[in-house]
């Protein structure tokens, strides 16, 4: 009988850090994922990564800058497609066409929900980066 329980423990403790693991991956993978995308779409006017830092509009807070300076950084990465400028050039996939009056003011980017995510989750790693 106890041999059992020592073998489900091993295995239950493997599971656990197999589980972990395979978390940590995925996290691993969105976060490069919003980095991509981040350095396709965000670098025209932020600089968001170390190898942008000489792009972006001198105007326009670098991801860095708005992480280490904000206390509400993270609400506002998640909400930022709704804060000016970005209404005018940002849209989500399934949204109706801009009217032609109200046309784009740059290049139109439009991202899923799912991209908020992955620009969220480059936020996250890039915070976690600067505790280190």
């Amino acid at each position: 009988m106890d041999e059992w329980r020592v073998t489900g423990a091993a295995i239950l403790g493997a599971l656990v850090i197999v589980l972990a693991s395979t978390g940590a991956l995925r996290a691993s993978a969105l976060s490069e994922r919003g980095r991509h995308l981040a350095e396709t779409h965000c670098a025209r006017c932020h600089v968001v990564s170390e190898q942008t830092r000489m792009g972006g509009i001198s105007s326009t807070p670098s991801f860095m800058i708005l992480i280490k300076a904000l206390e509400d950084w993270r609400n506002r990465f998640a909400t930022f497609f709704d804060r000016p400028p970005h209404p005018a050039h940002i849209r989500f996939e399934g949204d109706a066409e801009r009217p032609e009056d109200l046309p784009a003011t740059i290049a139109e980017v439009i991202l899923s929900h799912a991209d908020v995510d992955a620009l969220l989750a480059y936020a996250d790693q890039l915070a976690a980066d600067t505790k280190d």
